[in-house]
Parts: structure tokens; sequence; C-alpha cells
């Protein structure tokens, strides 16, 4: 690489979806001094993406590979041809893997990033945790550091007594606050343009994808009690949508008879926006690291009402407007809470006040780009502890 090139950065994911960190890295990608930083991606997949046509109307790159016996040499190929400084894993299970196979082409920084607040010590099929163990023990040899999106995660992912690895640390995702204002600004007008007498109903918003994790059918069980008190609730279900879970949570909500009152929104860009509409974000899902639908709430004053996550829990050591509630909590408990969470909804000066608040926070995207990039830049420390 000549003085003064760009530091090359091979981001390494599963897919270039619009999954809260992809999109976090995109936005990245805008922010970035291009003289200074280049972004390409290697995506495991082995398909296009989402985020895909976006990344190249940026000038970045982005590299298909799927795992199998020709990944290995496919992939020092592609490393001997982009020579990058820096290669960034958010492979769930095949960091070790990739960031063995930089150290063996001579990357000099090799970045691990836990996304995922699940301990993949106590989950999943037996094959999976052996294989979760190995891809573990891959990481020890070929990273030079270790990054987690909060401490939930780091001590899942990695190790519970993570804060004597100094090739560890914590670096909170961040958000653009522009577009927080945007909506803010946007309720404004709404409001000044609303019929005079008009009582809007109590609109429920949940966030997550298909699946058992998030939980979905949760929130059309928090509404079904809800209405069973007589409250005029409504539900928007955001994230996309697949035909047999699509049947489901449809035939769930005509069971429990507010069908009707269920809307499916799908993907959708303007979650700012309708979250300031809302009247409450709900958080029914088994396992969250650092969900940013919450972060994004509390940046706009709607309140939230999530199960016990630990990681909603170090958000809301740092900003307010989170309520949490077991998930074995009967759904009349639930809801009898989300009625008392929204009995007096947040004035605009609330919410400008809360953006206020998360502006000083370590959530903004401003955080998160001077930390990760200061990896990015360091100087390689000689050696991983001994184990």
């Amino acid at each position: 690489m000549s003085v003064g090139a760009p530091r090359t950065v091979l981001h390494v994911v599963g897919a270039m979806d619009r999954a809260g960190a992809q999109r976090r890295t995109v936005e990245l990608m805008r922010r970035l001094d291009p003289d200074e930083f280049r972004l390409v991606f290697c995506a495991l997949a082995g398909e296009p993406g989402a985020c895909d046509d976006e990344i190249h109307a940026l000038g970045g790159e982005v590299y298909h590979c799927r795992p199998g016996p020709s990944f290995p040499l496919t992939f020092i190929r592609l490393l001997r041809r982009l020579r990058p400084s820096v290669v960034h894993s958010s492979v769930p299970t095949s960091s070790g893997a990739v960031l063995g196979l930089a150290r063996v082409a001579g990357v000099s920084r090799r970045v691990a990033h836990f996304h995922t607040g699940q301990d993949w010590r106590r989950t999943g099929p037996a094959g999976e945790r052996l294989a979760r163990v190995v891809d573990r023990g891959l990481i020890d040899v070929g990273a030079t550091d270790l990054v987690a999106v909060c401490e939930t995660a780091m001590r899942g992912l990695w190790r519970s007594e993570w804060r004597v690895d100094p090739r560890c640390r914590v670096i909170y995702d961040g958000l653009a606050v522009e577009p927080l204002g945007v909506a803010i600004a946007a309720r404004r007008r709404a409001l000044e343009t609303a019929p005079a007498g008009v009582v809007a109903p109590i609109t429920l918003v949940h966030i997550g994808r298909p699946g058992m994790n998030a939980n979905r059918a949760r929130a059309v069980d928090v509404l079904a009690a809800l209405q069973a008190r007589g409250v005029d609730g409504r539900l928007q279900i955001i994230g996309c949508q697949e035909t047999g879970d699509t049947a489901r949570l449809l035939a769930l909500a005509a069971r429990r008879g507010v069908r009707d009152r269920v809307a499916l929104l799908g993907e959708r860009d303007d979650i700012p926006r309708l979250l300031v509409a809302a009247s409450l974000l709900l958080v029914t899902s088994h396992h969250e690291s650092l969900p940013s639908a919450v972060l994004e709430a509390c940046a706009v004053a709607t309140p939230v009402l999530s199960c016990d996550l630990a990681g909603v829990g170090e958000i809301s050591r740092l900003l307010p407007g989170i309520t949490m509630l077991p998930l074995s909590a009967a759904e009349e408990i639930w809801a009898d809470t989300a009625r008392a969470l929204t009995s007096l909804p947040p004035s605009l000066d609330d919410r400008r006040a809360a953006l206020r608040h998360f502006v000083r926070s370590p959530f903004t995207i401003e955080n998160w780009q001077r930390e990760l990039t200061a990896v990015w830049s360091e100087r390689v420390s000689a050696a991983p502890p001994a184990r």
C-alpha cells in the first residue's frame, strides 16, 4: 500500500441485508473520509443482498463467497488481491476461520465483532455448540481485537472475565441523530393539522424479524388483552414478512378478535417517524443484544415496554423511558403496564429533551464512528494474552 493511501477495511458479514448492523455500516460509508478509509465487503451468504446497490453507489464493493471446501483458497486469493489493512468479521459462527485465514495472509489487524446477546455456551444443539467452541478457539488465536455491541454480548459470546483481556472493548452501536430530529419536527406539523377533539387510539409498535426469537405473537396477545380492558388499541408489526409466519400471525389475531387492529408494515426505512407517532414500543424477544429500535424510541421519548433483556437493561442505565417485565408475566400484566405507560403521551418538549439527552449519550453514530475507526487505526498489540 502506498504512503498516504486509504486503509482498506474488509468487512466480512453473512449478507448485506437491511438489519441494523448492516444499515449502520452503510451509513458509516457516507461519513468516512475516503482518503482515510476504504470499506469493502465479503458476504458469506453467497448471493446479493438488499444493500449491495447502495454500497456500489457509494463507491464500495461487495464480494460474494460461500463457506465450503473451496472457501479457504477463495478467501486467501481475495485477501491477496485487496491487500486490506483490516479484516473486520461480524459472522456469528465463522469469524474464527475468517480471522485465521486473514492471519495466514498477513493482514495486520483482525477484528471480531460480536452483535448478538445470546450465550453460545448454553443454547442450540450439541453439535452447534461444539462448532461455536471451535470458532471461539480460532478467534482467540486469530483476532487482534475483540469488539462487542454491549457488555452482555461480550460476556455471552466471549468470556465473563473479558475485562482482563486487553484486546476486548465494548463499542455501543450508534444512531444518526438527524433523522430523529426530522421525525420530531414532522410530528409537530402533524399535530398542528390534526382535527381538534379527536382521541387517537393507542398504537403499539413491534419491530423484529419473523421467527421464534422476535416473538411477534406475544405482541398480538398484549393487544388482545388491551382490547379486553376496553382500550382502543392498534398494533403495527414492522419487519420483513415470510408467508408462513404472516399466516400464523394473522390467524392468531383473528382468533383473539383483533385481526382488524393489526397492520403488517413489512420492512421500513422511516422507523423514527413511525416511533414518534406511536404510543409505545413493545419488545418481546427471547434474545437481543442492543436493540436499535429501543435506542430510537428512547431518543424520541416514545415509551418502551420490554422483556427483561440484559442488553435493554444496559440501555436503561443511560437512557430513560424503559420499563421491563419478565416475558413469563401474564399478558394481562403486560396490558395493564402498557395502558399505564400510554396514559400521558409525551409532549413535543419531552421529545426534544429526550433527543438532547440522547445526543450526550454514547449511542450516537459519531461516537460509534470515532471508537470503531480508532480500532482500525491503532497499532496492533504485541500478542494475545496467554490462556
